[in-house]
């Protein structure tokens, strides 16, 4: 099970992380500085990834060929 914490750029992380760590049951804490966090769901059905899957898919085919296109990987990782 998990719990989704949200704080503001103020929040006294470090003393946050601590007094969580002291709950009984609680396995692992993880801080991350992303707003959103996409599944692989979202992301395989969104339409920027099909227009890169597509655009992919014909690089291929007229035998522009690369191991992974960079536009790929920055819409997967949302760089």
């Amino acid at each position: 099970m998990e719990i989704k914490i949200s704080l503001d750029e103020y929040a006294d992380v470090p003393f946050i992380k601590k007094l969580l760590s002291q709950i009984k049951g609680v396995n692992s804490i993880e801080v991350s500085e992303n707003d959103k966090v996409d599944s692989w769901e979202e992301t395989e059905n969104s339409d920027e990834f099909k227009k890169i899957i597509k655009r992919s898919r014909s690089q291929i085919k007229n035998g522009e060929y690369q191991e992974y296109s960079k536009e790929l990987m920055d819409s997967i990782f949302k760089k």
